[in-house]
């Protein structure tokens, strides 16, 4: 509790010190919560606005982007696939989804050597 509430506080004072609002707002993407909420949490301190997660979202998947072709040029990486199905169990028995519900899917992961 103490550090949110200094973490407001410096905010107030200095809006480059929001490290705290920062790191809530990407908790609060990866949670799918609503932005009416997220907006709710930006006016009384404690996150960032809905706009600014997004443009951290695109920062981290562009620098990821560039580490991982980077990476993979290297050479020194190993490469990892996985096939695996899903079966997505409905609520609602329809006729209709009744032989939709089996996704096949291929992951993959790059391992650094």
């Amino acid at each position: 509790r103490k550090v949110t509430v200094l973490s407001i506080m410096m905010r107030s004072t200095n809006q480059r010190s929001n490290t705290l609002q920062s790191l809530m707002g990407m908790f609060l993407q990866s949670t799918h919560t609503p932005q009416k909420v997220t907006e709710t949490l930006k006016q009384m301190g404690v996150s960032v606005s809905v706009n600014a997660i997004f443009a951290a979202t695109r920062s981290l998947s562009a620098q990821t982007y560039t580490t991982l072709c980077s990476l993979g040029q290297s050479l020194l990486t190993a490469y990892a696939y996985d096939n695996f199905d899903v079966d997505l169990k409905s609520h609602e028995h329809k006729i209709e989804n009744s032989n939709e519900s089996l996704k096949h899917l291929t992951s993959g992961l790059i391992f650094p050597l």
